[in-house]
């Protein structure tokens, strides 16, 4: 007997609405109808206000970031990166408290998204990004105690 088909267990954004309100994290930027997270912090530039709405991001945000923990490292890493590359986030940060580290992603001019920095605490560093010309931070402020 073949296999039964398996279900999709992805929940849809009419199902996102109906969740309770129970303290527990939920994400919420969308990507497309299967597609819904949450990040850290996102910045939507002056060319992306369309994708704005009274509720919700419905679209890819010009830069996400990402402070990693213990629970989420793994997610970060792989489905978010995944996810923010196919949606055409242009630079993805993964910030590490544990390792002292950013890593940056960055949409190059052929479309691909590579590491492009990886400033630590040790390397020293600053981190700017053409999503905000002019925008620099030091990497030891972000790890400071």
């Amino acid at each position: 007997m073949p296999p039964s088909p398996r279900p999709d267990t992805r929940f849809t954004l009419d199902d996102f609405m109906l969740f309770p309100d129970d303290g527990k994290r939920h994400e919420i930027v969308i990507f497309s109808f299967h597609d819904v997270v949450e990040p850290d912090l996102l910045v939507i530039t002056a060319d992306q206000l369309d994708i704005l709405t009274d509720k919700n991001v419905q679209g890819a945000p010009a830069l996400v970031v990402e402070i990693q923990s213990p629970t989420t490292r793994r997610r970060d890493q792989t489905l978010k990166h995944r996810l923010f590359d196919r949606g055409g986030v242009r630079e993805y940060w993964l910030v590490d408290p544990d390792r002292n580290r950013v890593r940056v992603f960055r949409r190059s001019s052929e479309g691909s998204f590579p590491m492009a920095l990886e400033p630590s605490l040790d390397s020293g560093g600053v981190l700017t990004t053409p999503v905000l010309p002019g925008f620099v931070v030091d990497v030891a402020v972000i790890f400071a105690d």
